[in-house]
């Protein structure tokens, strides 16, 4: 009976305990949505970019209840996690600036025309420099050139 009990207890024992620490895998989006609940049905709460830690606190099937280095928790599909390092540089992330956002443009300079904005938070993945300017990809795969006073590692 004390076998019985102890097994009993050892499945009620909280995750969080056994937290593994996995990363994004690159997506075809670029990105991995993280939901307020295991399933699509529920509300997308960010985005994650490949190489992100996350530690699995709990699984739901193919959906893992993660916590990140931040302290947020959220929900993701398990077949985008991945066991591995982040390689160290990899992420870029945009700066608060005056305006509220940066301009994502076609080409190392301001003469280039503007893309899109991308905003303070953003991940960026560095992809190459010019000058004072550095082409990236953004989390929705979409390739520019940001000024790099304008991004943080």
């Amino acid at each position: 009976m004390r076998h019985v009990l102890f097994m009993a207890f050892l499945l009620l024992v909280p995750l969080g305990a056994m937290a593994q620490t996995l990363y994004v895998a690159q997506t075809d989006d670029g990105y991995l949505n993280m939901r307020a609940g295991p399933g699509t049905r529920f509300d997308v709460i960010r985005r994650l970019s490949p190489g992100d830690r996350v530690d699995v606190e709990e699984t739901l099937g193919r959906w893992y209840n993660i916590r990140l280095s931040s302290g947020e928790r959220g929900w993701v599909s398990g077949n985008y996690l991945e066991r591995g390092e982040k390689r160290a540089g990899t992420v870029l992330f945009v700066k608060q600036t005056s305006d509220g956002y940066l301009n994502f443009r076609a080409g190392p300079g301001t003469s280039h025309r503007i893309l899109r904005r991308v905003y303070p938070g953003d991940r960026l993945v560095p992809l190459r420099t010019q000058g004072d300017w550095i082409a990236v990809r953004h989390a929705t795969g979409a390739e520019g050139w940001v000024h790099g006073a304008y991004v943080s590692r």
